[in-house]
């Protein structure tokens, strides 16, 4: 009888573990983020560690692309400033 081995086998399970712990979690839809000096919404979930994301410009456009969670932050203090 072979005994269970609380060790993964070479090459697999380990492996993935640890690029694993590594990676960046994906955050929630509809989440208010920061990409660059811009505040983003969260749209969808896209491939390869990447979401959608819905932004506004300078002219009230709204577009939207896909970028990697890691290149997303949380917001920091206030989302608006009173003046």
């Amino acid at each position: 009888m072979m005994e269970n081995s609380s060790r993964p086998r070479k090459g697999q399970a380990g492996r993935a573990g640890r690029n694993r712990r590594n990676a960046p979690a994906c955050p929630p839809i509809g989440a208010l983020m920061r990409y660059g000096e811009r505040t983003v919404r969260v749209i969808a979930e896209a491939g390869g560690q990447r979401v959608i994301i819905e932004s506004v410009d300078e002219d009230g456009r709204s577009f939207r692309s896909a970028v990697k969670w890691a290149n997303l932050a949380g917001l920091e203090g206030q989302l608006f400033w009173a003046r």
